[in-house]
């Protein structure tokens, strides 16, 4: 009696893992713009929160000094920085858009520039984001 062996068909094919490949590469293709766009308006949502933190400190500041709002006198750099930290904020926060800007810049302007950092007027104590470029909703982050 003779005994044939078969072959064993344990594994994959060549044209199986072509197609299972195929397949990760359509959905990396079709998922990854979408993903993208969440990471970038996660960005925005820290941004966002960072200005509600500058916006609060001020608040506070204007309720603990009788009505009057922290001084925009000093550098870009050092603007603000002695009036709200320690007390009211631990640091001044930064812009983080590094899909608008590279650089996460944490400075004040007195005056709207587009840099893509902090402005700030004396006059109603109003923070707001230095950009005149759109967010991921198409509305002006300068709005904010």
């Amino acid at each position: 009696m003779e005994m044939k062996f078969r072959k064993s068909q344990a594994g994959l094919s060549i044209m199986e893992i072509v197609i299972i490949l195929l397949v990760l590469l359509i959905i990396g293709v079709v998922t990854f713009p979408q993903f993208k766009i969440m990471l970038y308006q996660s960005r925005e949502g820290r941004t966002k929160s960072s200005l509600g933190d500058l916006r609060g400190a001020v608040a506070i500041y204007y309720s603990d000094n009788f009505g009057l709002f922290p001084s925009d006198t000093g550098t870009p750099e050092t603007r603000l920085v002695s009036s709200l930290t320690p007390i009211y904020l631990k640091k001044i926060p930064s812009v983080d858009l590094p899909h608008l800007y590279p650089k996460k810049l944490n400075t004040v302007q007195d005056r709207f520039d587009g840099r893509g950092d902090w402005t700030y007027t004396l006059v109603n104590g109003l923070f707001s984001v230095n950009s005149d470029k759109p967010d991921t909703r198409g509305g002006l982050i300068s709005e904010w």
